[in-house]
């Protein structure tokens, strides 16, 4: 790597690991966990946007356009689209929710609307998912990282999750908060006002991918119609689901700036995965015999950027994969310190010990994190198997909140049945596996409720 570069990327990280670690010795256990509920419309806003699009996004949706065209992208677009409107259509009854109850976590709607089973069952859920997350993240970080150095895979994987976890572990998600704000600007600069145009001219315009064959336009060459319609469908509760979406609206100062910054932010998502789309195929217009898909866009921004921006660009990259990271280790980490260790282990613990067992848990979870990486590698893989694992919430969530006659039990096995299901059928179905999974847990969740009545535990939700 160019000198210059190199001194680029490594003052851009020590700025944000100063950032993170200064803002996070000055924080409380809510601005631990939620920012104290004090997120203004920007702060939501740039870190909707930089956790959403992540290695998923840029990694995932590159590839997929380097390997099959548009269709990945296409409908992970659609999907997320769909996905973040619906969730802004709601964020009144779930900020609400989260204020009254004192919320941090998906867990808690279902302890409190269900009972402590349920927010047992799905916080280990949670947890396993956003564990494989994690892995994706460090998958991404490593990949790049060996684009530039002589260094082995498994050596930079775990150099770069135990740099991540330590950060993680004092920053927490306020400073996650402030740093997605940098992280943004730069992505933008970098990717639209940089590569954007220097791949265009490199391909000789839009047009230069036409040279792809025809098959790279057809919107459903991943996974046919069925793929497609199951994106749709989990684009419609995947802001349910997700729950660095309840994180962000419960941090929100209010219901109107949540809503907005929602709204806004789906305007931002979409342009990115459009960009991630035609980076993938431009790519493999200029470069068509890469070993890895993966790499697609970290070999066009290695090939293309010049020097000073590709160090930009590497920076960019790197901090929002730190940023990423962060987000999915604070998932784990809310959710076994509040629906385990407050929840059921110690009910009673003061907010200094939330604290310090946050911290604590952080490190287990960033670690869990890294063992899924060396399992699993495949950052698509990944990236898709976690999301199986979530969309059986969806039924039991929006019951709750809308529908009285849902019940604890249809809750439970709706999600256990649901749950297992989409794991059955994953080895046969590796993309669409949680169509079934989930078509099970709604049948099972509407035929119980029918059939089971109401736990002395349950809170039937008027908000």
């Amino acid at each position: 790597m160019n000198p210059i570069d190199l001194a680029i990327v490594i003052f851009y990280i020590v700025l944000l690991f100063a950032v993170g670690i200064i803002v996070g010795l000055r924080e409380t256990a809510e601005d631990f966990l939620i920012l104290s509920r004090k997120a203004k419309v920007s702060l939501v806003l740039f870190s909707m946007v930089s956790t959403w699009v992540g290695v998923g996004t840029f990694v995932g949706t590159a590839a997929g356009g380097y390997d099959t065209g548009i269709s990945v992208g296409f409908t992970a677009a659609i999907s997320a689209l769909v996905g973040v409107f619906t969730i802004a259509l709601f964020v009144p009854t779930i900020k609400k929710f989260g204020d009254k109850f004192q919320a941090h976590t998906i867990g808690d709607f279902f302890r409190v609307r269900y009972s402590k089973s349920n927010q047992a069952l799905v916080g280990g859920i949670v947890i396993l998912s956003y564990f494989l997350f994690t892995a994706v993240q460090f998958t991404g970080l490593a990949m790049l990282l060996h684009l530039w150095t002589n260094l082995s895979f498994e050596v930079l994987i775990i150099l770069a999750a135990i740099t991540t976890i330590i950060y993680t572990a004092f920053a927490g998600i306020k400073s996650d908060f402030y740093t997605d704000v940098i992280h943004f600007w730069v992505m933008v600069l970098v990717l639209f006002g940089v590569m954007l145009p220097i791949v265009l001219k490199s391909i000789g315009g839009f047009g230069g991918l036409l040279a792809l064959p025809h098959s790279y336009f057809a919107p459903f060459a991943f996974g046919g119609i069925l793929f497609f319609v199951g994106g749709i469908i989990f684009g419609m509760g995947a802001g349910f689901i997700a729950m660095e979406i309840w994180q962000r609206i419960y941090a929100s100062d209010s219901q109107k700036t949540a809503k907005r910054a929602m709204i806004i932010s789906i305007l931002f998502i979409t342009a990115f995965y459009l960009l991630s789309i035609f980076f993938g195929m431009a790519a493999k217009v200029l470069y068509p015999d890469l070993l890895n898909r993966d790499s697609a866009i970290f070999i066009l921004m290695q090939r293309q950027l010049p020097t000073g921006f590709l160090g930009l660009g590497i920076a960019a990259f790197l901090a929002v994969f730190i940023s990423s990271v962060n987000t999915m280790i604070m998932v784990v980490t809310a959710t076994l310190t509040k629906d385990f260790y407050k929840g059921l282990i110690k009910p009673d613990a003061t907010d200094k010990q939330m604290l310090t067992m946050g911290r604590i848990l952080t490190f287990v979870a960033g670690l869990a994190g890294l063992g899924f990486a060396f399992y699993v590698r495949d950052i698509l893989t990944l990236s898709t198997t976690a999301l199986f694992m979530l969309l059986v919430f969806l039924p039991a969530i929006l019951g709750g909140f809308f529908w009285k006659r849902a019940t604890s039990t249809a809750s439970f096995f709706s999600i256990l049945i649901g749950f297992l299901s989409a794991l059955l059928f994953l080895p046969k179905m590796p993309t669409t596996a949680f169509v079934p999974g989930f078509v099970i847990s709604l049948i099972v969740f509407v035929v119980v409720s029918f059939f089971s009545k109401h736990s002395e535990s349950e809170i039937t939700l008027s908000l």
